[in-house]
C-alpha cells in the first residue's frame, strides 16, 4: 500500500470518528473523502423507507459546494427516472460507478436535464447501510475535464465502507439514547427525590465526567461534591460511583 495513502486513510478514519454530531459527521464524511478521491462535486443525502407505502425516500442532501444542493434537489424530485435508483434498494454497501454500470449514461433523461449543465460525466455512489438497510447515498462527480473514476479509486472507497457505516448508524442513535438517558434520570429524580444540584451532577456522571471536570464546571468545592456524591448513593441506594454509573443508560 502507497505510504501518502496509508497515511491519509488513516487521517480520514480519525476525522470520521471523532465528529460532535449529525451535521458535522455528514460534513467531514463529504470534506475527508473529497481529499481521498478529488472530484467537483459531492453529496451526502438521508435514505428513508415510508413507512405506509414501503417507497425510498431521498431528503436532505448536503453538498459540497453548497450551490449543488439545487441540482441535488431537482434529482430528488426525479430520482424515479435514475438509473441507479436500485443502489438505494440494495442490502448491502457497495460502490457503483457510472461509467462501469451504464456505458450509455450520458443519453439518459436525468444526464442530459441535470448533469449536463455541470459539464458532469461521471459518478460513483456508495450506499451507507446497516442491518440491510439503506440509511444514506454517498455520491461523487466528476466533469468532462477530470474525467471517469478508476476501479483503484472505486478500491479506496470501499475500503472506507465499514468506518462509514458504523459511523452513521451510531451518530443517527445518538439522539434516541440521549432521550433514553432522559427518561432515566427524570425516573431516578422522582422516584430518589433528588435535589436540583443532585440531579445536575448525576447527569455528569452519567456522561463519565470526572470529579476534577465536575468542579470546573459547577465551581464548587471538592467537600460539597463528595458530599453531594454521598447523598447520591444513600437515596439511589449504592455504595459506589461505579455502581451508580450503572443505574444510567
Amino acid at each position: 500500500m502507497d505510504k501518502n495513502f496509508f497515511l491519509l486513510y488513516n487521517e480520514i478514519v480519525y476525522h470520521i470518528h471523532t465528529c460532535e454530531d449529525m451535521d458535522d459527521l455528514k460534513r467531514s464524511i463529504l470534506a475527508q473523502v473529497k481529499l481521498l478521491i478529488p472530484c467537483a462535486y459531492a453529496s451526502l443525502m438521508e435514505v428513508e423507507i415510508d413507512p405506509n407505502t414501503r417507497e425510498i425516500l431521498h431528503r436532505n442532501p448536503l453538498c459540497l459546494p453548497e450551490s449543488f444542493r439545487k441540482l441535488e434537489e431537482l434529482w430528488i424530485q426525479r430520482d424515479h427516472q435514475d438509473e441507479s435508483l436500485w443502489v438505494s434498494h440494495a442490502p448491502e454497501s457497495l460502490v457503483v460507478r457510472g461509467s462501469e454500470s451504464s456505458p450509455d449514461r450520458q443519453d439518459s433523461l436525468i444526464y442530459r436535464d441535470l448533469y449536463a449543465p455541470y459539464d458532469i460525466c461521471d459518478t460513483m455512489t456508495l450506499n451507507l447501510t446497516y442491518d440491510h438497510q439503506v440509511m444514506a447515498l454517498l455520491t461523487l462527480y466528476r466533469t468532462q475535464a477530470e474525467g471517469d473514476f478508476t476501479e483503484e479509486e472505486a478500491f479506496s472507497l470501499r475500503a472506507l465502507t465499514n468506518h462509514l457505516n458504523y459511523a452513521y448508524y451510531t451518530m443517527s442513535r445518538r439522539p434516541q439514547q440521549e432521550k433514553a438517558q432522559a427518561r432515566s434520570l427524570e425516573e431516578l429524580v422522582q422516584t430518589c427525590h433528588l435535589t436540583r444540584r443532585e440531579e445536575e451532577i448525576l447527569r455528569l456522571v452519567f456522561q463519565d465526567w470526572s470529579n476534577e471536570e465536575i468542579l470546573d464546571k459547577l465551581v464548587i468545592s471538592r467537600h460539597t461534591l463528595l458530599k453531594h456524591l454521598q447523598n447520591l448513593y444513600r437515596k439511589c441506594g449504592v455504595s459506589s460511583r461505579w455502581d451508580l454509573r450503572k443505574l444510567g443508560p
